[in-house]
C-alpha cells in the first residue's frame, strides 16, 4: 500500500519503490523546503516513525542534532547544486525512540523533460553495525576513490572466472535511481 502525501506521483513509481526492501523516500523539489511526499515500508521500519509523522516534513527531522556541519553542509550543496545528478552521503540520524545510526544516504534527482528537479529520491542503508565493527568512520570519498581505481580489474578478473559481481550498496542505489528515473519519465 503507498504511503505517500497529496502530491501526484507516478503509479509505476510508487509501485517500484513499494516493491523495494530498500529504505527508500521521495522529496518534493519543487516545494518550500523539500517535503518527503512518499516513504516505503523499509524506511518506515529503519527508522521507527510512521508515515503521518514524517511526511510533508524535510528528512533533517532525522538528524535530531546527531549530525555534524560537515554531513548537513554536503547535502545541503547536493540540493542546491543542480548540476549534481546523484550524491552520496553519511549521515548520523537518529530513529523515533532516540537510538543514533550511521545512515549512508543516496540522492538522486528525478527531473521533468525539460530537465528541472522536480523529486528527489533517497535511498537509505544502516552501516551503524559495519562501522562499529571497523571502529573507525565511514570514508566516502577514499572508499569510492578505491573503488573506481580498483573496479576495471576487478570487473575483469570477475569475467574471466565467469563469474557476476555482486554489487555494493552504490551500485544498488544507481541501479535503484536508474529504474525510478526511467519509471518516472515514462509515468
Amino acid at each position: 500500500m503507498p504511503v505517500y502525501t497529496d502530491y501526484e506521483l507516478p503509479d509505476a513509481l510508487v509501485s517500484y519503490c513499494d516493491k523495494s526492501n530498500v529504505a527508500l523516500t521521495i522529496a518534493a523539489a519543487d516545494r518550500d523546503d523539500v517535503p518527503l511526499v512518499y516513504v516505503n515500508q523499509a524506511f518506515l521500519n529503519l527508522t521507527g516513525y510512521s508515515a503521518e509523522e514524517v511526511l510533508g516534513q524535510n528528512c533533517r527531522f532525522l538528524q535530531a542534532g546527531a549530525a555534524t556541519e560537515e554531513e548537513r553542509s554536503a547535502m545541503r550543496e547536493f540540493i542546491d547544486d543542480e548540476d549534481i545528478s546523484a550524491g552520496r552521503f553519511r549521515v548520523t540520524n537518529s530513529r523515533a525512540n532516540g537510538e543514533t545510526f550511521q545512515n549512508f544516504v543516496f540522492m538522486t534527482r528525478l527531473r521533468e523533460a525539460n530537465g528541472d528537479t522536480r523529486l528527489f529520491l533517497g535511498s537509505q542503508f544502516d552501516l551503524t553495525s559495519a562501522a562499529e565493527r571497523q571502529n573507525v568512520k565511514v570514508d566516502i570519498a577514499a572508499h569510492d576513490e578505491s573503488l573506481l581505481r580498483n573496479a576495471d580489474d576487478l570487473a575483469a578478473m570477475s569475467r574471466g572466472f565467469g563469474l557476476a559481481m555482486i554489487g555494493s550498496a552504490k551500485v544498488l542505489s544507481e541501479s535503484l535511481s536508474t529504474m525510478a528515473t526511467i519509471i518516472y519519465r515514462e509515468g
